[in-house]
Order: structure tokens, then sequence, then C-alpha cells
């Protein structure tokens, strides 16, 4: 029997193919103007997956946060309907393209296996009506994230991790939980930031 071929899929080899390109090219170097470019100017759930991927890599301090405004800016634009441009202050931040190609070889595999369950449906929670609330959601979740707290941003950037493979592969119900990982990874964060504005108090109260 023939194995059903999954729109996640196709949008994964994509964007393996497009990495590739870049590091077989003369100037093998990766900016997030030229993920952009690579991408596509109007691939805007395309590169929130993109982006929340790469926010699962390891990075330096303050490098998640910087992927979290980034992910704000492309899902403003797509929230406006035009092309994604990032201003420079980001767009020419370098980026682990072999990471990166490593990473996506590995996300091809693991989405074979997850497209087997994954499949159309609900569409109309991935349709493009479904674009500007999305738009929005991720906005306010990445706008939580860049709070420099540790550990706040892991859970809400996996929802968001989950509602763009659901979206691109045209599945409501994945949406679904990755909207309720999006909430639970909020909730969990919104305790840590009250939890660290009463250490603060009481050690400020020490203090004086």
């Amino acid at each position: 029997m023939r194995r059903s071929y999954r729109p996640i899929t196709r949008h994964i080899n994509r964007i393996v193919a497009g990495l590739r390109r870049v590091a077989e090219s003369e100037t093998p170097k990766l900016t997030f103007h030229r993920l952009v470019e690579t991408m596509g100017l109007q691939s805007h759930r395309l590169l929130i997956l993109m982006l929340t991927l790469l926010n699962m890599i390891p990075g330096p301090p303050g490098f998640g946060g910087l992927l979290a405004w980034t992910t704000l800016a492309v899902a403003l634009f797509m929230v406006m309907g035009k092309p994604v441009r990032l201003p420079d202050i980001i767009g020419n931040r370098k980026l682990p393209l072999n990471a990166l190609i490593k990473a996506g070889e590995v996300v091809a595999r693991v989405t074979a296996i997850i497209a087997r369950f994954s499949k159309p449906r609900l569409l109309f929670l991935t349709g493009a009506s479904a674009a500007i609330p999305y738009g929005i959601f991720t906005m306010v979740v990445s706008l939580s994230m860049t709070v420099p707290i540790p550990l706040s941003n892991a859970i809400p950037n996996v929802g968001l991790c989950i509602i763009a493979f659901s979206m691109l592969n045209r599945d409501g119900l994945g949406v679904l939980v990755g909207l309720a990982v999006c909430l639970t990874g909020l909730v969990i964060a919104l305790g840590l930031m009250i939890g660290v504005f009463h250490l603060g108090m009481a050690a400020l109260s020490a203090v004086i």
C-alpha cells in the first residue's frame, strides 16, 4: 500500500534543501536576513516553525530572547499580510548553519514518524482565515518568552512549534494540542515570574 504524503513532509524537505543550498554556496554564511530570503518573504508559517526549532538548540545567553523577538516580528508581518522584512539589528545576526542542517535532518526523520499520526483535519483551524488569530496568539506567546527568566520559555516554545507544525500540515487537532501546551507553559512562566518578584522583594526588604 502506498504511503500517504503529508504536507509537512514537503515543507521540512524544503527547509533542509534550502539550508544545504546556503552551505554549498560561495558564501556559506547564514543570517536571519538570508534565512528569510531562502525560505521566502511570504513564508510566515514556515519561518515560525524554523525559529521555534532553532530555539530548541542551545545558544549563547540572550539568543533565546532574540529568537522570541524575531518570531514576534514574523507573526506581526503575517497579521499585517506583508512580506517579512526584519530590521538589520536582527537580520544581520549570524545563525549556526551546520547545527541547523543537522537539526533539520533529525526533524525530517522525526517528521516521517509523526506524519503517520498527524493528518489534515479540522481545516477551519488551519486555513487562511486562521492566519490573523494565529499571528496574534504567536505574538503574545513570543512576547512572554522575551522575559529573561531561565526555563520560562521552553514549554511555550514547544507549544508554538507544535502549532506551526500542525498549521503547515493542516492538522487542526494538532493546533489545539499546541494551544494547550502554550497555555500550560504561560501559566508556569507566570508562576516563575511571580516567584522571582517575591524573591526580589524579600531580598530588598532584607537589605533595607
